[in-house]
């Protein structure tokens, strides 16, 4: 076989330098553990490190978090092996947060690379993403930069290289009012799901933005945890099926369909275009350059126009099964620009919602409870945006 002949998509000159890699960075990590390097050294070819989106914070019911991504772009002719990353406060060089080993394993993803990551390693010309989440305790930076160690084969030791300035963005808009009614809704989102809408890059206009970034679909639930009242492959039969969709502020219409068809059967949803993937949706521009998306709605059900001035409260459309779904909910976020697709997930916290509990293992939607918190917890939460697959309650 010729050196430059493909094995299950993967050349094998690339697979053998994921092996060398591979072996160098186990033998570095054993002898040196993952301290944080010194900043003297020569200088080197390394990373272009790069962060196309400010990193934005928002409050859950447990404290203030920064959600950013850190973009690795390996500019040398040998693969790197990524061994920890660091950011620290741009003023004095403080660390906020240290990710290294399974941790960083977690968070990293290659780009063009379908399947889960087995390490760290960027071969060269290609991009990692480290997707980052980081507290806001006393301390609260103004701008951030971050730190990377990383291996090469053939050298003497690790490198670093320390870069890449942000300035962190806290504010969230004007806290808006339910989507939904009543509940319970489980606020279906995590950051460490490799293909949950934190983790979809979409470059439909020469740009990678993130518009899921802090995306969430909401899934109703009844006292005993079920999703659905019969059959779960008819759409019908979910629980949340048919719920009048709310708009969330006082705003205008910027944007409709409601012509697309809705599968018969969950089972049977064919596969969509990446233009259809939002299915029947409404957009409402809001204040501060903001537009909140209302997506998957069922045909025929929206209730507005582009252009109509719409008020907090009022009823939009209904919640549905169309589009890129694997059962009916509703998927609802805020973006910075009038686009499904093209535009930049922004954090958006709701004025009031009763926190109920949560489920820890998302494979217990519909078939258990959720684990409820304790009453102090419970209490109405405010100014929040819902934690990871939180059960919430909205207003009737």
């Amino acid at each position: 076989m010729a050196a430059g002949e493909v094995i299950m998509g993967v050349s094998r000159r690339e697979r053998r330098m994921k092996i060398v890699a591979g072996a160098f960075f186990a033998c570095l990590l054993a002898t040196t553990g993952i301290a944080r390097p010194a900043m003297a050294e020569s200088a080197r070819q390394s990373f272009d490190l790069r962060v196309l989106d400010a990193p934005h914070a928002v409050r859950t019911d447990a404290g203030m978090q920064v959600f950013q991504e850190l973009h690795l772009t390996n500019f040398t002719d040998a693969p790197l092996a990524v061994a920890r990353v660091e950011v620290v406060d741009a003023a004095d060089g403080q660390v906020l947060v240290a990710f290294a080993g399974e941790d960083l394993q977690r968070r990293f993803a290659l780009i063009g690379t379908p399947h889960a990551a087995r390490d760290t390693i960027v071969p060269p010309g290609r991009r990692g993403v480290v997707y980052i989440e980081w507290p806001v305790h006393d301390r609260r930076p103004t701008a951030i930069e971050h730190v990377v160690t990383y291996a090469a084969p053939g050298d003497a030791g690790r490198g670093s290289v320390r870069g890449v300035r942000a300035t962190v963005a806290y504010a969230t808009g004007t806290p808006l009012g339910p989507p939904l009614r009543g509940g319970p809704w489980i606020a279906v989102h995590a950051a460490a799901w490799r293909n949950g809408h934190r983790r979809v890059f979409n470059t439909v206009n020469g740009m990678a933005c993130i518009p899921g970034r802090f995306a969430v679909d909401f899934i109703r639930v009844d006292a005993a945890g079920r999703t659905t009242h019969g059959n779960p492959d008819v759409p019908g039969d979910w629980l949340g099926y048919g719920a009048a969709v709310l708009a969330v502020a006082d705003a205008s219409v910027a944007a409709v369909r409601d012509a697309m068809a809705e599968s018969a059967s969950v089972s049977g949803n064919p596969k969509h275009a990446l233009a259809e993937d939002a299915g029947n949706y409404v957009a409402l521009r809001l204040d501060e350059g903001r537009y909140a998306f209302y997506e998957h709605l069922r045909p025929g059900s929206v209730a507005v126009r582009v252009g109509q001035r719409v008020h907090r409260g009022e009823v939009l459309g209904q919640l549905g099964f169309t589009g890129a779904s694997v059962g009916p909910h509703l998927h609802f976020h805020v973006s910075d620009g009038l686009s499904t697709l093209a535009s930049e997930g922004r954090p958006f916290v709701f004025d009031a919602f009763d926190l109920l509990g949560a489920y820890a293992d998302p494979g217990m939607f519909g078939k258990a409870v959720w684990t409820p918190r304790n009453e102090a917890e419970a209490r109405r939460r405010q100014g929040e945006w819902p934690a990871e697959n939180a059960v919430v309650r909205f207003a009737d």
